[in-house]
């Protein structure tokens, strides 16, 4: 047993480096919590003395769900963003329609009052290039385009999101329109590769034929879920080493054709930064579901680099919304997600903390209980679960025992010296993603070197409600109740 957690990690930290185990060791020291609040039948808190929760009630807001109505309660956000170019919005959990609803404000909040000008989902670039073009006023349906994300985004709170944007956009100018960016590389689409070969057609006739060899041999098998199953599964190393030299190739010559002088020259069908984008991302899907790439985060890398590319190309200011995981800016932290051992990770925050510094702003998205639809990697599907609690290992239970059950709190605020200390010492907060098992809740862990290392602000609600799934043009929603 790890002192001062009620879980045994010890047929997990054999895997660590002994640096690592020190360093979790102390996470799970750092987290224990001193005897709670007891809720009156009112539903107020009752005092024990605890100096971090006192400083919580003194400094917390109050933060209103829904994605409608007057943004005042966000107002305290203001001094969180300052003047950032990127704010990192995250979510303790894939699968809660509470959690979506509330980031959904926050963006409402960064793009009407602070003038950010792109929402960036953890959703893959190619389905993104659909939805940024309905929020630009396509003639596409709404459940069309959201029909094109990974299943768990097929949601009322996706349908809500990009409504709003493309209302939003109704009748500004085209420099002044909030963007819609797919920022990840986990799955592909066609679209990527018929304006990869329309732009090759149009700018670098010669070298069409290379070009269409090299899709052909990337080409989709199935659906994009069963490509992505194809290719991480039921391939060997050796099989997937030359896919990645093909997109590989296949970027380059892109990228080349698109800073060439016939790319300017020509009017191409296809936007030459977007042809670069869709070969960017179809070689990080093959490289980052690799061996190495899986060893090596690429994912996550590929995911920054679509950011900073798309920072650069449109000078915007970034919602980017993910995984609290994904989002924190720790340089470095250790992940569980079982049934996998614990691992020290570098993901996508971390290296937007590194590549823009203070202008990367982290926020993450905690809850105390309620219902995710969650399970999509287990045997029946996805379904809907019941979360207690967490346990007092977590941060969030300490989060929990606020007066307030929905709130932001700035962890940058000053505070008493037992507060700064704790801020500055290790956290491990719930994490959940695509599949759930409540019998080992206290495994599913994000270990912090630090709070304020991994968030600059955290958003608490108390209660959330599963996502709720609809029927997109073309597919089935489903659920059930666990």
């Amino acid at each position: 047993m790890v002192s001062g957690m009620s879980i045994d990690h010890a047929p997990y930290l054999s895997t660590l480096s002994r640096r690592g185990l020190v360093g979790l060791a102390a996470v799970a020291a750092g987290t224990t919590l001193l005897p709670g609040p007891r809720a009156t039948a009112a539903g107020v808190a009752v005092r024990t003395g605890d100096p971090f929760v006192e400083w919580l009630d003194r400094h917390a807001t109050p933060v209103r769900t829904s994605p409608r109505g007057p943004l005042d309660d966000l107002t305290p956000l203001r001094r969180t963003v300052r003047d950032a170019a990127v704010v990192g919005l995250g979510e303790s959990a894939h699968g809660t329609h509470t959690q979506f609803a509330l980031k959904h404000r926050v963006a409402r909040y960064l793009v009407e009052e602070l003038g950010f000008r792109t929402i960036a989902w953890e959703e893959s670039w190619g389905s993104g290039v659909v939805l940024d073009r309905y929020v630009r006023g396509d003639g596409t349906d709404a459940r069309t385009a959201v029909g094109q994300a990974p299943f768990r985004l097929r949601s009322q709170a996706m349908l809500d999101l990009v409504r709003w944007m493309r209302e939003f956009n109704r009748g500004r100018p085209d420099w002044d329109l909030v963007r819609f960016l797919g920022a990840d590389v986990l799955e592909l689409r066609a679209l990527q590769y018929d304006e990869i070969e329309r732009f090759a057609a149009a700018v670098v006739p010669d070298r069409l034929p290379r070009v269409r060899e090299l899709l052909g041999a990337l080409a989709l098998r199935g659906t994009p879920q069963e490509h992505l199953v194809w290719y991480k599964y039921r391939l060997t190393e050796d099989e997937r080493q030359p896919l990645v030299a093909a997109a590989r190739e296949l970027h380059e010559m892109v990228r080349d054709a698109a800073a060439s002088r016939a790319a300017r020259r020509r009017r191409a069908a296809v936007d030459p930064d977007d042809a670069v984008l869709h070969a960017f991302a179809l070689l990080g899907f093959y490289e980052s579901g690799s061996a190495a790439g899986v060893r090596d985060d690429l994912r996550d890398r590929y995911v920054a680099g679509v950011v900073t590319a798309w920072h650069e190309r449109t000078g915007h200011r970034i919602v980017y919304s993910a995984a609290n995981a994904h989002v924190a800016a720790a340089e470095r932290m250790v992940i569980e997600f079982p049934p996998d051992p614990p691992a020290r990770r570098r993901l996508a925050g971390g290296l937007l903390r590194a590549g823009f510094g203070a202008g990367y702003v982290a926020v993450g998205t905690v809850f105390d209980h309620g219902d995710v639809l969650t399970g999509w990697e287990v045997d029946g599907g996805p379904r809907v679960y019941t979360v207690p609690p967490s346990s007092p290992s977590f941060a969030d239970a300490l989060l929990g025992r606020a007066r307030l059950g929905d709130y932001l709190i700035d962890l940058r605020r000053g505070g008493p010296a037992e507060v700064r200390e704790r801020l500055d010492g290790p956290a491990s907060l719930r994490i959940m993603s695509s599949a759930y098992d409540s019998a080992r809740d206290e495994h599913y862990a994000q270990h912090l070197p630090s709070w304020r290392a991994g968030f600059d602000a955290l958003l608490h609600v108390r209660t959330v409600t599963a996502t709720q799934l609809v029927q997109a043009a073309g597919g089935r929603s489903r659920r059930r109740r666990g």
